[in-house]
């Protein structure tokens, strides 16, 4: 299936009410913002369970000189969940599609979480293309296993059988109202509890759609074997930022994957859970914005 855009409204309710694009590649499709009309490109990824939403305050700021591409990640937010389950090398090959179709290299990859690692994919396998990469509270299996959340993936290989029946058991639990405020507790550190982020409508409404857990699921399953970060010695300049008080990977692992990949610009955001770029804004568009200034420009 060929590449392509089209204009869509957005089903999810934003509080803007933006008017989302789909993108199409190799039989995937997802949804896209775009903002900015010239500048340097950037593409924003999110983190399991949420949207391109988490990026709401940098998007607005980075939107003024840059021309920022916006993605839902495939099962999250307004994307449908693929035919069938994908892991890291066909994300992957779906945003580096996307970065050449919109032409946007050398481009800046931010992303959280899984987003981050997905970033890091496209900047491994295409470093000249890539401008800067900004990796928050990047997922690798030693971050996840680290956090809150470790028990969900089995230690090994062997150990499977035994983990995949939760797995399976997660792609069929949806989220009860009720209790979408205390999972998103759950990921918030005290900025962003303060802020009322676990009643945010956008994060919220996330939680709640039907592909949420069955879309995790499939992270989960690909973890143990798929999400690693590699940078080589021609890799791009990296920022990494890390929420302090995130308790869904471990800040401690983070600042061993940190000295690993020989960060030039580290960032730990106080009071910050899994979502700074919500829990404290103004800090991390700040510190993008200083990371990329250090960088220079493309033409440079």
């Amino acid at each position: 299936m060929g590449e392509g855009t089209q204009k869509t409204s957005d089903p999810g309710g934003r509080p803007d009410d933006a008017t989302l694009e789909r993108f199409r590649h190799d039989g995937i499709e997802v949804a896209v913002r775009r903002a900015g009309d010239s500048g340097p490109g950037v593409v924003m990824l999110h983190n399991g369970g949420t949207s391109h939403g988490i990026w709401r305050h940098q998007i607005a700021d980075l939107s003024a000189d840059h021309r920022v591409v916006a993605i839902d990640l495939p099962g999250f937010g307004a994307s449908p969940m693929p035919p069938e389950p994908i892991d890291l090398a066909a994300h992957v090959d779906l945003v580096a599609a996307l970065v050449r179709h919109d032409d946007l290299s050398p481009v800046t990859l931010i992303g959280n979480c899984m987003g981050s690692t997905i970033a890091a994919g496209v900047a491994a396998r295409e470093p000249k293309n890539v401008r800067a990469l900004v990796m928050v509270n990047p997922l690798t299996d030693a971050t996840f296993r680290r956090g809150g959340l470790g028990i969900f993936m089995a230690p090994s290989k062997a150990w499977s059988p035994v983990t995949a029946p939760v797995r399976a058991a997660l792609r069929r639990i949806r989220v009860p109202r009720v209790a979408v405020p205390l999972a998103l507790r759950f990921q918030l550190g005290p900025a962003g509890i303060r802020a009322g982020l676990h009643h945010d409508p956008e994060l919220t409404a996330c939680m709640l759609r039907n592909d949420q857990t069955p879309a995790l699921a499939d992270v989960l399953t690909d973890l143990p074997v798929g999400y690693r970060i590699v940078r080589g010695p021609d890799g791009p300049p990296l920022c990494t930022i890390w929420g302090s008080r995130n308790r869904v990977l471990s800040p401690v692992a983070g600042v061993r994957l940190d000295a690993l990949l020989r960060s030039e610009h580290r960032v730990l955001v106080r009071d910050a859970g899994h979502m700074p770029m919500l829990e404290r804004p103004e800090t991390v568009t700040q510190e993008i914005r200083s990371f990329l200034d250090d960088v220079g420009s493309p033409a440079q």
